[in-house]
């Protein structure tokens, strides 16, 4: 197989090795297994904004090409600050990112103003650089697989152009949620039928749930006229596109080395001294709006007024970690956690023994903090009120073996898990304090939690790519 791989997303590499995958799962990650085994192509933005390569310069080569170890070869595109800033920041979170998880205050916003179009003009421009190199690289042979990434890159099938019957397989996926139609039309519909129609350009439309993958369909019912929706295909204007639903693998082989760095012995150790010997509930989230970090201290916060002695048994660990882009709103959110934490720890903790902790990990060993809070976890919540995926849910699956999962019903991952968790509510804050009450009033670990954990040991990215593409 020919693999060309299209993601805004930059690896990291070391000279002499190669690509460093270093998390245990996730989209960087999971890219790296699939061109570790098949080399080919990687085309990706450069890093910028301060990264110590930046060099996004405004002038001289448009994509730097970079040759690695197995075959690999990685294409930076450079464009100048800010067009990378209207591509990302403007278009990419403010409207993709606050679209799809259902963020907007429509009193409010979205509003597609002459600010909007300048953005937008911004965003065609990167996906522009993506297809041209594209097009050098494309040999449209039978065994050519292209893979596009991600909401920053929706215009690049429809900027590849025709391509020839058996050329090979283009496939799309789309790692959030995808929203119901009546939130997509809030887009206008030059921009909404566009974004429709460039996916339909492409074999394949891959989603982490059959719930994403069904909310994209009612969009194709909705608002392309003539479009055929089937239960796993979309036919628009003769061609067919194949709706594929394959939800991220967790690397078993890097959670288990994680699990066994040093760094990690370190986490453990640190967090069972602030534990004080106490049962520990875990969450480990980036601090991004939709990970729902408020409600999940509201509804310990509720408990403790109803059984004050609790935080003597247990201590909230909560580990936090910045968004990948922060904006207003998630600066805000963070220090509306601190508020919320520091206002439980007034009421019901003692200065040298909190009832909840926000435990913000270094940037180097931020997964070895990770894995060791979740392998130390007595009870496990993850409650995004809309997720594409959420892989630390089977990164707690498989780790906290003592340790029952709370995971929200609007997780990509709960279709997927639905037999080996309990199921949580996201908003409802009072219903979710009783499940973790009741939690951690149980016998444990269930017999289905600890086969939920076994299937994850099969999964792997060969089967993941199968399984998106059906090859």
């Amino acid at each position: 197989m020919r693999l060309i791989i299209c993601s805004n997303s930059a690896p990291r590499w070391q000279d002499g090795v190669g690509l460093l995958p270093r998390s245990p799962g996730g989209l960087v990650p999971l890219l790296v297994t699939l061109l570790g085994e098949n080399g080919g192509d990687w085309v990706c933005t450069a890093p910028t904004y301060g990264a110590p390569d930046d060099r996004a310069a405004d002038a001289g080569e448009p994509v730097e090409v970079t040759s690695l170890p197995d075959g690999v070869r990685l294409h930076q595109v450079r464009q100048p600050k800010p067009v990378i800033e209207q591509h990302y920041t403007e278009i990419g979170i403010r409207l993709m990112l606050w679209l799809f998880h259902y963020l907007f205050d429509t009193v409010r916003e979205p509003m597609f103003d002459r600010r909007f179009a300048a953005a937008w003009d911004g965003y065609e421009t990167v996906n522009r650089a993506y297809a041209d190199r594209l097009a050098t690289l494309m040999t449209h042979s039978p065994d050519e697989l292209v893979l596009i990434n991600d909401y920053h890159l929706f215009l690049v099938p429809e900027m590849l152009g025709p391509r020839p019957e058996g050329g090979g397989q283009v496939a799309f996926f789309h790692g959030l949620p995808w929203c119901d139609p009546d939130y997509f039309g809030l887009l206008p519909a030059r921009i909404r039928d566009r974004i429709l129609t460039s996916l339909l350009r492409c074999d394949v439309a891959g989603f982490h749930s059959t719930r994403w993958a069904r909310a994209f369909q009612a969009c194709c019912a909705r608002f392309l006229p003539g479009c055929e929706v089937e239960d796993h295909r979309v036919v628009f204007e003769g061609h067919e596109t194949r709706i594929a639903v394959a939800p991220f693998p967790l690397d078993i082989a890097t959670v288990e080395r994680i699990r066994g760095e040093p760094d990690t012995a370190l986490w453990r150790e640190h967090l069972h001294g602030l534990s004080e010997g106490r049962q520990m509930i875990v969450r480990a989230d980036r601090i991004d709006l939709w990970k729902n970090l408020p409600r999940g201290f509201a509804a310990y916060e509720s408990l403790l007024e109803r059984k004050p002695g609790l935080a003597d048994e247990w201590w909230f660990c909560a580990v936090a970690t910045p968004p990948s882009r922060t904006t207003e709103r998630s600066r805000d959110l963070q220090r509306k956690c601190e508020k919320i934490v520091n206002r439980i720890n007034d009421r019901f903790g003692l200065p040298a023994r909190p009832a909840v902790s926000l435990v913000y990990p270094d940037l180097a060993t931020t997964r070895n903090c990770v894995v060791a809070a979740l392998s130390g976890a007595d009870l496990t919540l993850v409650n995004p009120t809309l997720d594409g995926m959420n892989l630390v849910a089977k990164e707690a699956l498989y780790l906290g073996e003592q340790a029952p999962l709370l995971l929200s019903v609007n997780a990509g991952a709960y279709e997927e898990l639905a037999g080996h968790v309990t199921p949580v509510e996201p908003f409802d804050v009072e219903g979710t304090a009783q499940t973790m009450l009741d939690a951690m009033n149980g016998a444990g670990v269930s017999a289905e939690q600890v086969a939920g954990r076994e299937s994850l040991l099969g999964q792997n990215a060969t089967g993941w790519l199968a399984r998106l593409t059906a090859l």
